[in-house]
């Protein structure tokens, strides 16, 4: 059966609204994550002012879960206001490929990387992006003192135009091509995206 992965960054602020949604939809599953958004702005960036608290929310849901969430998040307005939130799913099972005009950037760079990737993404066409934290796990990890020593890594998303994804893509490769830095960076079409401003 298809599914849809749903992937909703949200403004700590709506996080109130965002819960009694999911619950009045009673939308199970939900992984939660810290995140912060990026400033257009490089310089604010630098001074540290740029950086937006954000929560970004996984849903596993079935479509008629995932139609009814984006009709009352459109009703609610709740995404209407620049750097409120985005909304946006990624399309898991069934055999037909998505069409759409937008896709969204994936990224996994060691970390204190991701202002590099951030500003390679920008420089390309991507008006902004989210970033989470996170670890990497693989074979070449270590240990101290019986504990697992995991790398620590940072994901950036970046929703652009599908002929912007590829030049983002290969300007990241070519930007860290020389140093010694391990990560990977894809993309992925996505559909029904809300929330898009582009002010």
């Amino acid at each position: 059966m298809k599914r849809e992965l749903i992937v909703m960054i949200v403004n700590e602020k709506l996080e109130q609204k965002v819960h009694e949604i999911l619950n009045y939809l009673q939308i199970s599953g939900v992984v939660r994550h810290n995140a912060r958004g990026m400033s257009k702005h490089g310089f604010l960036e630098f001074l540290n002012l740029g950086r937006e608290d954000k929560a970004i929310y996984f849903l596993n849901s079935i479509p008629n879960q995932a139609k009814e969430l984006r009709k009352i998040i459109k009703e609610k307005e709740l995404f209407a206001k620049q750097n409120s939130g985005i909304m946006f799913s990624l399309i898991i099972g069934g055999r037909n490929m998505v069409k759409t005009e937008k896709s969204v950037v994936i990224t996994v760079v060691d970390y204190g990387y991701a202002s590099t990737v951030m500003k390679i993404a920008r420089e390309n066409g991507a008006s902004g992006g989210t970033i989470f934290d996170a670890r990497g796990t693989g074979t070449n990890f270590s240990t101290f003192l019986g504990m697992d020593i995991n790398s620590e890594k940072e994901i950036i998303l970046n929703v652009v135009e599908n002929s912007k994804a590829n030049k983002i893509i290969k300007a990241i490769k070519k930007e860290f091509k020389d140093e010694n830095v391990s990560g990977i960076s894809f993309s992925m079409p996505i559909d029904n995206f809300i929330g898009i401003n582009n002010k």
